[in-house]
């Protein structure tokens, strides 16, 4: 019996007529009592007894009639709920995103479109460090981040989704001396103090720069900082070089420019998300950035 044929039976129940239950529904009476004979050759019981004078349930049909509409009931609550979500009529969205990383081209497209079609889910944004992102996205603090896919290793429990590539480079101050080299080597800043992240605070970016330091055989000399915002600070003030993304904020700036590192090849950002969060927001905001921007 599927609901539409509960939905008639109910109505048939409480009209006790076949005329007036097919004005209620909208359909005729031929079709109504069909309906209704299926029914009953579905559950092999018969649901009323019909007579010229009146129509009136079985024994069996009063049974159906008292236990049907709560199931009936509940089913469209169910029905209304799941919709409510689907249109975004009501939750919230905590989005992380990496600092200082250029998220121009990827989320204000994206969230402008967002919150026009689902204006009562309340979106909250902030930017965090590379290694406090995936933190707070395993303690259920954020739904979803947007980070680099190399500090996500060995998170079997996350959903993950390249939406971006970006290449390493140099950023270092406007004056110093090898700022005008475009062909910069990273074996040509052997001698400078490079600004990184610790491996406190990353490990996985903390062993990705030692990894590139040790391809070109250099012992360097580090200052350790607890953000990206902090790396770039440490460069505009000047005495220091670091190894960043050229999707870094801060490439117009007047105090710092960033050159490529040759043959390094490209690198994924990401956007990811905890696979037992089943906050449908997520599956909203990844369903539009599909439709936008991949």
């Amino acid at each position: 019996m599927t609901f539409q044929q509960i939905k008639y039976f109910i109505t048939v129940a409480e009209c006790l007529s076949f005329t007036e239950a097919a004005k209620c529904l909208f359909i005729t009476q031929p079709a109504l009592s069909r309906q209704i004979s299926t029914i009953e050759e579905e559950l092999n019981m018969q649901l009323f007894v019909r007579s010229k004078k009146a129509l009136k349930l079985t024994p069996g049909g009063v049974i159906l009639y008292n236990k049907l509409p709560q199931i009936l009931s509940d089913y469209n609550d169910i029905v209304e709920e799941a919709r409510d979500a689907n249109n975004g009529f009501e939750g919230t969205l905590h989005l992380g995103l990496l600092d200082i990383y250029d998220i121009q081209e990827l989320i204000p497209p994206v969230l402008k479109r967002f919150q026009k079609e689902y204006p009562l889910i309340q979106v909250s944004m902030a930017r965090y460090s590379l290694g406090k992102l995936p933190i707070l996205l395993q303690e259920g603090q954020l739904d979803l981040i947007l980070t680099y896919g190399f500090s996500l290793f060995d998170q079997p429990d996350l959903l993950v989704e390249n939406v971006q590539k970006f290449e390493s480079c140099i950023m270092m101050p406007k004056d110093h001396p090898l700022a005008e080299n475009e062909d910069l080597k990273l074996s040509d800043l052997k001698d400078e103090i490079f600004v990184t992240l610790g491996a406190k605070e990353s490990e996985e970016g903390y062993n990705y720069i030692m990894s590139l330091f040790h391809r070109y055989g250099i012992r360097p000399k580090l200052r350790l900082v607890d953000s990206m915002a902090n790396v770039q600070l440490w460069v505009e003030a000047g005495g220091c070089v670091a190894i960043a993304s050229d999707r870094t904020i801060g490439k117009e700036s007047s105090q710092i420019v960033f050159r490529p590192i040759p043959n390094l090849g490209k690198h994924d950002t990401v956007l990811s998300w905890k696979k037992n969060n089943y906050n449908p927001a997520i599956s909203l905001f990844m369903e539009l950035f599909r439709k936008i921007i991949l």
